[in-house]
């Protein structure tokens, strides 16, 4: 579960990488699973299906030219099968990623289904983003192409739009991942991020540096196998590096996430009543731009950022309580008053018996609360009753 070290409005980025790291820390054994099943794919695709690339050419000394090898071609379509198995494993793995990342902001266990629908809910958005992209290049080729002054500045213009909306849209696989669908993920994403482009640019500079700084150590790591032409062995090992340096991204871009929700929704996260700070809507409290019940109130979540988790059944189970009371005891008609048709009953009403048997002793449950006992005497003992004399017989 998330940890952090900060409240989350007020997380900056050296916090973030700290929460992230020891979430990493926290969560081995839900994602490196991931990673080492990732590796051990890539490996056998790699010595199945992609050859070694040195294997496709070859440097002629008289000419002083590479051409390629006459078996080049028929060594493409296995190699092309094998990057596209590859590309698969890399989005179902990212998959995994983001899923345990929204299970540790929400104290949810991560199941096949949930990867697998919400993965598939994430393609569906980019896809659609890949289609306004796509459009935006083919209207600024056109103009390009009649126009050209004017293209060039409309291209430089659309650059500029491509990184906006990237950093807008930052979030929309961890917001379909945490319950959202594929245009309310885009929406929501949106959303957060209004008005925290330079904060959301900064986070992103340094995830692309962690990247950076794990691509370069893989590179180092895998560099003597490549030599050696191991090629499937030096690129499992450098899926393992990598791998890990993206899950660790994913989880500083959840603390992003988190923290921008809070900042929206000050009541997720609400500050601990102080001498300075009465607590949220206390008397002289300005709750500011944001609507008090937010909107994840009447979202799957209202109860709060954590609903409750799948708690196991306590160990020990619940001592055997006497039957409830379902009223007062039933009492014997008065002497005066008997029941219709009946002659008064001349005897008092029985008390009730002690109970001979008492309740078993349970050892004491360390995970549930209080049990409360109940005080109400138990149920009677069977007690003859004397037969009233039958009045004497009329002569």
């Amino acid at each position: 579960m998330f940890t952090f070290s900060a409240h989350p409005a007020a997380i900056n980025i050296t916090g973030g990488v700290g929460d992230a790291w020891n979430f990493l820390r926290a969560s081995w054994q839900k994602w490196l699973p991931a990673v080492l099943v990732l590796a051990a794919l890539q490996f056998v695709v790699y010595l199945l299906f992609v050859p070694d690339f040195g294997s496709l050419f070859s440097y002629d000394s008289y000419t002083g030219r590479t051409v390629w090898n006459p078996d080049a071609a028929d060594k493409m379509p296995p190699m092309v099968v094998g990057l596209l198995l590859v590309a698969v494993l890399g989005f179902v793995v990212g998959w995994v990623y983001v899923a345990v990342a929204i299970g540790g902001l929400r104290n949810r266990p991560v199941t096949v289904e949930q990867v697998v629908v919400r993965g598939l809910w994430t393609l569906w958005a980019g896809f659609l983003l890949a289609l306004a992209a796509l459009a935006t290049m083919v209207s600024v080729a056109i103009v390009l192409l009649a126009a050209p002054p004017l293209g060039i500045l409309l291209m430089l213009a659309a650059i500029v739009l491509f990184i906006y909306v990237e950093i807008r849209l930052i979030f929309f696989n961890l917001a379909i991942f945490d319950g959202f669908g594929p245009i309310a993920g885009l929406r929501e994403s949106w959303r957060l991020s209004q008005g925290s482009v330079s904060r959301l640019l900064g986070w992103g500079l340094m995830a692309f540096l962690i990247t950076m700084v794990f691509s370069i150590v893989s590179s180092f790591i895998s560099l003597p196998l490549t030599a050696m032409h191991a090629q499937a062995a030096a690129q499992a090992i450098s899926d393992v590096v990598t791998a890990t340096g993206s899950c660790f991204t994913v989880f500083l871009m959840a603390v992003l996430y988190e923290s921008q929700r809070s900042r929206l929704d000050p009541t997720l996260y609400p500050y601990l009543p102080m001498p300075s700070y009465p607590g949220p809507y206390a008397p002289g409290w300005a709750p500011g731009p944001y609507p008090p019940a937010g909107p994840y109130a009447p979202g799957p979540y209202a109860a709060g950022p954590y609903p409750p988790g799948p708690w196991a059944p306590p160990p020990y189970p619940q001592a055997p309580g006497w039957p409830a009371n379902q009223g007062v005891p039933p009492a014997w008609p008065s002497a005066q008053t008997g029941a219709p048709g009946w002659p008064a009953n001349p005897y008092p009403a029985s008390a009730w018996p002690a109970n001979p048997y008492p309740a078993s002793a349970w050892p004491a449950n360390p995970s549930a609360g209080p049990v409360w006992v109940s005080k109400e005497p138990d149920a009677p003992l069977p007690v003859d009753i004397p037969k009233p004399p039958e009045p004497p017989a009329s002569s």
